[in-house]
């Protein structure tokens, strides 16, 4: 079997030839280790070259995407995914700089936040935004107004569209599954939290018009050839979800279940990845919405494969060797281990795609990762 041969009987719950192996991110510093050049694939760092890129104008970015695509196509080839990807690159075109590794995006007299780059954790996040203070309830308002706009205007999207995907279908869509899609979700933010209880009417109409768009953009990826649509949004953390099942059904549900029909008619599956523990919402979640698989399975929140596999045992999983702690603080042989595990727990008889917990982080020492794709190859054959 080919990698995409692979896959797709995976998604079908047969046995493939071994348990396929698919990571979407993998930070530059590990790259650069396994490749043994400086490469640019993913993580903290690498999002801000972008945004320094953007900030440069448009020719400059379009060097950092050529160079990232190169070094990442490359390392799909050397370490043999067998699912391919875009990472998560860039982040936006910032109104100004504010320090040597803070961005101020938007304007201060109505919508911002401002991103800051830590070097020792290799991580870009938002310390601060309008959101958060007192004109968070109208920024959402705006938010959803612009958005409404754009969607009353929208046209269908093309294979133009999606940038750089069109050429990693041209490079790989033969040979390897191809993993792409919009996700569902309301921001992890205490303003829409708050925004649930006071204006459900704004949020309905954001999680709605969400879903209108998200079709459109399935349409035009299962025309290009897309084999699962790689969709999702975190709304957990460790201690379960941040709103209620109610919430989750009256928000979210609905949506969903249209996006998951949209997939199916075109026979391609919706897989929904979120981090942290999904029990209160597993019957909205993964079975009256129509989700195919899960993804991101939280080892550290306590997500145990043989517990879904249990529970619900027509999810295609993904994941589960825990990036927070076994890979990160670890010894190879216990990565070993617990990429085994996972393989007995849930892999016999297909519906299994091994991976980390999320991503291949800048913690994650080079050993371990090839440890674990090791395992893969060498204890996933039947």
């Amino acid at each position: 079997m080919n990698s995409r041969e692979r896959i797709l009987t995976a998604l079908r719950f047969q046995q493939p030839d071994r348990v396929p192996y698919f990571e979407q991110g993998v930070a530059s510093m590990v790259a650069s280790a396994i490749l043994g050049r400086p490469a640019r694939t993913g993580g903290g760092a690498f999002r801000r070259e972008g945004i320094e890129a953007a900030m440069k104008g448009a020719d400059a970015y379009r060097e950092y995407e050529e160079a990232f695509f190169e070094d990442w196509c490359e390392l799909i080839y050397t370490l043999d995914f067998d699912v391919v990807s875009l990472p998560w690159a860039g982040g936006g075109v910032p109104s100004r700089k504010l320090d040597d590794n803070t961005y101020l995006f938007g304007d201060l007299e109505g919508a911002w936040s401002a991103v800051r780059f830590n070097p020792e954790s290799d991580a870009l996040h938002t310390i601060d935004s309008s959101l958060r203070h007192e004109r968070g309830l109208l920024e959402i308002e705006n938010e959803v107004r612009a958005m409404a706009r754009r969607h009353a205007e929208r046209k269908k999207p093309t294979p133009a569209s999606f940038g750089l995907l069109e050429r990693i279908m041209a490079r790989f869509g033969k040979e390897r599954a191809i993993a792409a899609g919009p996700c569902l979700v309301i921001p992890m933010e205490p303003v829409w939290l708050e925004a649930m209880m006071v204006r459900p009417d704004l949020v309905e109409r954001y999680t709605s018009m969400q879903a209108d768009l998200a079709c459109d953009e399935i349409d035009a990826l299962a025309a290009m050839g897309v084999d699962m649509i790689w969709g999702g949004g975190d709304f957990c953390t460790n201690k379960g979800p941040v709103y209620s099942p109610a919430q989750f059904r009256r928000f979210m549900l609905e949506p969903l279940k249209r996006m998951t029909a949209r997939c199916h008619q075109h026979g391609i599956p919706y897989i929904f990845r979120t981090d942290g523990v999904i029990w209160p919402v597993a019957q909205e979640l993964f079975v009256e919405s129509g989700v195919d698989g899960y993804g991101e399975i939280d080892k550290q929140a306590g997500m145990d494969l043989d517990e879904i596999r249990r529970r619900l045992p027509h999810l295609i999983l993904w994941g589960n060797v825990d990036c927070g702690r076994t890979l990160t603080t670890g010894s190879p042989a216990e990565v070993i281990v617990e990429t085994r595990a996972c393989i007995d727990a849930v892999a016999a008889g297909g519906g299994y795609i091994l991976g980390s917990s999320n991503v291949i982080h800048a913690g994650v020492p080079p050993d371990n990762f090839l440890a674990m794709i090791d395992a893969c190859r060498n204890h996933g054959r039947r």
